[in-house]
């Protein structure tokens, strides 16, 4: 199954979420916590995102954010590239932390933004790591109730304003016990949370007009045309240029949105298929290999972090 879309624009509003490796733990301790919102702190100068909810679990993470500066890809790349980076010096291990390519919906805002950031507050009471969620340190919703103050990245107002008041915001998260609705179960072509008129919207004003025009098939949209940077970083990396041409084919599947098609191409004219084998053979080459693993691990990391 193709990848989905990453529709970015100005002010657009995503729900992120991240797992660990084979769902394992990625957040060990207080410390750990305290560095995640470190690194988002430390980026945010830069990038200037805005989160609307957030929390932190010990496998997996979930934003609500905001991108004026249309750049999402930007911020996840040194968000989970810096976290990985850190996690791994700190208990001396190599290789990804995280469960591939983050996911991230396009969320319609006016629609959706108080159930996802009821969704995303409720995850340690139904996960049952806390009696009380305002007891959680590690999500926003006791920012929410004025029980801690939030870092410069979190705006609540927005929300609050929809509701009222922290107490109305409260009753509001809490009566989302009673349902099951789930953003991923909702998303429409696996990457949009909205209406159909937002979605028609969004495929009008975001994205070029074909004649079979489906956002699952819109994979040019904003996507890197010039794949000799990624070429020239992952040569340095080994002398081997036959080892060099795969870890490129692995890099940009892993990494890119590109087709296989166009993959193959920037490979020396592989084709679909073809593409596929290399990855699949790396891969397991990699599982017998410390090299090739040991490499496959920097071009995850170095992916990650490179804007």
């Amino acid at each position: 199954m193709a990848r989905p879309l990453r529709i970015q624009f100005e002010h657009a509003f995503y729900h992120v979420m991240n797992r660990g490796l084979e769902r394992r733990v990625i957040f060990k301790e207080k410390d750990d916590y305290q560095s995640f919102l470190h690194i988002l702190l430390n980026l945010w100068p830069r990038y200037k995102f805005v989160i609307h909810s957030y929390c932190l679990m010990p496998n997996h993470y979930h934003f609500l954010i905001e991108t004026p500066k249309a750049n999402l890809d930007r911020i996840m790349r040194g968000m989970n590239g810096l976290y990985t980076q850190a996690f791994n010096r700190k208990y001396k291990r190599v290789g990804p932390l995280f469960q591939g390519r983050y996911k991230a919906l396009l969320v319609d805002k006016d629609a959706y933004s108080l159930h996802l950031s009821r969704y995303i507050h409720l995850n340690p009471l139904k996960a049952k790591l806390t009696e009380r969620l305002e007891d959680y340190e590690w999500s926003s919703y006791p920012i929410f109730l004025g029980k801690k103050e939030p870092g410069i990245f979190l705006e609540t107002k927005w929300l609050l304003s929809q509701v009222g008041n922290p107490n109305a915001f409260r009753r509001f998260t809490l009566e989302g016990l009673k349902s099951s609705w789930d953003p991923l179960k909702q998303a429409k072509h696996q990457s949009i949370l909205g209406e159909e008129t937002f979605l028609e919207k969004i495929k009008k004003e975001r994205i070029p007009i074909k004649k079979d025009t489906t956002v699952s098939r819109l994979r040019e949209f904003q996507k890197p045309t010039d794949t000799r940077p990624a070429q020239q970083w992952i040569q340095d990396l080994t002398v081997d240029n036959v080892l060099s041409r795969k870890l490129l084919v692995y890099h940009l599947k892993k990494h890119t949105p590109l087709s296989l098609r166009e993959i193959g191409m920037a490979a020396g004219n592989l084709s679909p298929s073809a593409v596929c084998q290399v990855v699949n053979r790396l891969e397991s080459e990699g599982k017998r290999n410390k090299q090739i693993h040991g490499l496959m691990a920097k071009i995850n990391q170095m992916s990650n972090v490179k804007t």
